[in-house]
């Protein structure tokens, strides 16, 4: 049975989280295994990297979020406060 476009942009969204992570994890390695006179600039491109990579996470989750339909904040709060409406009384049949 052929995927769906949820399940299609949820393959997606998770591969990418994937290449974040792996992204973040090689960045970190490859700095540590520079040479001592390379380490300061080592050390700004890792920090860098994991800005990126935390950048992208982020902009990933918000999409999951927005996909999956969760309510803002806002819309649950505007719902929590509105009043709550009684149901009109049931028509009583009127005798002849």
């Amino acid at each position: 049975m052929a995927a769906g476009p949820r399940e299609r942009i949820a393959g997606l969204i998770k591969d990418v989280e994937k290449a974040g992570k792996q992204l973040r994890s090689d960045i970190r390695k490859r700095a540590q295994a520079a040479p001592k006179n390379l380490q300061a600039v080592a050390d700004r491109m890792r920090k860098g990297g994991a800005e990126v990579a935390a950048q992208v996470e982020k902009y990933v989750h918000d999409l999951r979020v927005s996909l999956e339909g969760k309510p803002s904040a806002k819309r649950t709060a505007k719902r929590a406060a509105a009043p709550k409406r009684k149901k009109p009384a049931p028509r009583r049949k009127a005798k002849a």
